[in-house]
């Protein structure tokens, strides 16, 4: 593909986009609309792949647009809020984003955009925006979009750190082929979710970007993870078979406020369950249950997670529930009166400390944790 081909003009990209979805200046905001219709895939050899899908991290649209020493944030499309989480990343990070953007321009007067996600689905993690691509917006209006490879935040410097994900030839344009392009990255997605997943359980990967497999490797299409593709995988339990996701699947915008909002939510009006008989989420307290038996029987979203080495905790983690239990037979037991304090974190349940042991931690351990505060997270505006 010649650079004329790779420079899309915004008043002649409805020809190239779909009707519903013209490839306007404002969709150079927002990664979730981004799709090239008109594309037709290159390839010198009919029997190798000649696009590539790469994990996009979960989360809402993103994009952080410098003009000159001007810099603003989007979300959704939409400006940031003046004061809010990305508007204080933009801050910090003024003088990185203005020399990135400069070395683009190359001398020329163009306006620079980073689109992508804002990602945040753990609660030891502060949040933070996730780019994918990069649009240089010309003086007559041409864009020219390829994939972020930037070095702006520290956490730039892994590339493809949410995974590889994977190629995948292609015949003739967008238009016949994106409907299996995106249900081939959904299905790729579900399929991974045990590996593409925070420490809280939530979908690390929102997506993947299509691109061109060569050197330009320019962005043709972006799948979003519908969760229509879902893979399960059985466990045994209590002589009888029990599903769970692979994974955690994506709930609302990807972020972690979001899912924390649907999970309790949902506790409002899902009546309890347990041992083949309805309870009243809010008061059963049965003395003993198993971690699978957690989420249907109390009003409770996750568990808690405590590692100790050498008889000392080392670390604690909170994860919601949804995808796979690693310990779905583990035994939780209701403490004491008074019992339920600094030591189990103000939860009400706890397992026995499970030896886990590891090559880095050859006397590592594990307890279970229910029913107790869950972590804080900001409810600031992006």
């Amino acid at each position: 593909m010649n650079d004329a081909a790779r420079h899309i003009s915004l008043a002649g990209a409805a020809s190239l986009c779909q009707k519903e979805q013209p490839l306007t200046e404002p969709y150079l905001y927002r990664l979730s609309r981004f799709r090239v219709a008109g594309f037709r895939p290159q390839s010198k050899d009919r029997s190798s792949p000649n696009v590539a899908a790469r994990p996009v991290f979960a989360g809402p649209d993103a994009a952080i647009e410098i003009d000159g020493s001007t810099i603003r944030g989007y979300v959704n499309g939409e400006p940031s809020h003046v004061s809010g989480q990305l508007a204080k990343l933009i801050e910090r990070y003024s003088v990185e984003l203005v020399a990135a953007a400069e070395a683009k321009r190359a001398g020329e007067p163009l306006r620079v955009i980073f689109s992508g996600t804002w990602h945040h689905i753990d609660f030891g993690v502060a949040p933070r925006f996730e780019g994918c691509l990069t649009h240089v917006v010309a003086r007559d209006g041409s864009v020219r979009t390829t994939l972020y490879d930037e070095r702006v935040f520290e956490w730039d410097t892994k590339p493809y750190r949410a995974g590889y994900g994977f190629t995948t030839l292609m015949y003739g344009g967008l238009e016949n082929n994106a409907d299996d392009l995106d249900e081939m990255a959904d299905h790729t997605i579900s399929r991974k979710r045990g590996e593409y997943k925070g420490a809280s359980g939530l979908g690390m990967v929102g997506g993947m970007i299509w691109s061109t497999h060569d050197d330009a490797r320019l962005p043709i299409l972006y799948s979003a993870a519908t969760g229509s593709s879902e893979i399960e995988m059985d466990f045994e339990l209590d002589e009888e078979e029990e599903e769970y996701l692979s994974g955690q699947p994506i709930i609302g915008d990807g972020s972690l406020s979001a899912a924390v909002v649907s999970k309790l939510r949902d506790l409002e009006k899902e009546d309890g369950w347990f041992r083949g008989k309805d309870v009243d989420r809010a008061t059963h307290r049965p003395r003993k249950l198993k971690l699978f038996e957690v989420p249907d029987a109390v009003d409770v979203i996750g568990y808690w997670v405590q590692f100790r080495t050498g008889g000392s905790i080392v670390s604690t983690e909170f994860r919601l529930f949804g995808g796979v239990p690693e310990w779905p037979h583990e035994v939780l037991e209701k403490a004491g009166d008074g019992d339920c304090g600094d030591d189990l974190l103000g939860n009400l349940y706890a397992s026995d400390w499970i030896y886990e042991p590891t090559n880095d931690a050859p006397d590592q351990e594990v307890r279970l944790l229910a029913l107790g505060p869950i972590p804080h997270i900001s409810l600031a505006p992006i």
